[in-house]
């Protein structure tokens, strides 16, 4: 376990390194947000036991990070209700950069998961991988995301105007980052 953490509903979550058992909950959660049809670019969902599979090996094999939050008091057969990555860049030169992905199960966002994942996620990203810098994505529409990613410090960089399409209509994509150690003074700060 990495640590546990109180949401704001009163709830205990656990935030822990994911494990392969994890794989039908953690790809359940994707899925649904792929069902959403807002928040990610993509249109079908993994149901394949060799993708799920492959995924996690690929997490281990690359030496990326892979964190899930875990219900305290398991509800039934669902416990995991969040999960964050930093996956690596494709190119040998950006070894110190990290691209973040994050899913929030509904029902479970808007109670500071969300803060706690991407808080944890870039510490780790910093004294496990040596990663200097956080890249992500996000739509435009997402305001929740962008707030939240803001007001950690992420800057935007830029946005790649009409970049999906999905239900009949053109999203923007915004592309943020953020450098670990700004992030790590202003953490200091914050708590001090």
């Amino acid at each position: 376990m990495i640590k546990q953490v109180h949401l704001k509903n009163g709830q205990k979550v656990k935030i822990r390194h994911v494990k392969e058992s994890d794989m039908d909950e953690f790809w359940n959660n994707f899925n649904e947000v792929v069902d959403e049809g807002t928040y990610l670019p993509v249109f079908y969902p993994v149901r394949s036991d060799l993708e799920k599979k492959a995924f996690y090996d690929n997490i281990v094999k690359n030496n990326e990070l892979c964190i899930v939050a875990e219900l305290t008091k398991r509800i039934g057969k669902h416990s995991i209700v969040g999960q964050c990555e930093i996956t690596n860049l494709e190119w040998d030169a950006s070894d110190h950069v990290g691209n973040l992905g994050i899913i929030v199960k509904k029902g479970y966002r808007n109670l500071g998961l969300g803060f706690h994942l991407i808080d944890t996620v870039i510490l780790e990203a910093k004294n496990a991988l040596n990663k200097e810098k956080i890249i992500l994505s996000c739509f435009s529409t997402n305001k929740r995301a962008l707030h939240l990613y803001a007001k950690m410090g992420f800057k935007t960089v830029g946005t790649r105007k009409r970049q999906f399409y999905m239900n009949s209509q053109y999203y923007d994509e915004v592309l943020m980052e953020l450098w670990i150690d700004d992030y790590l003074e202003k953490r200091e700060k914050e708590t001090v």
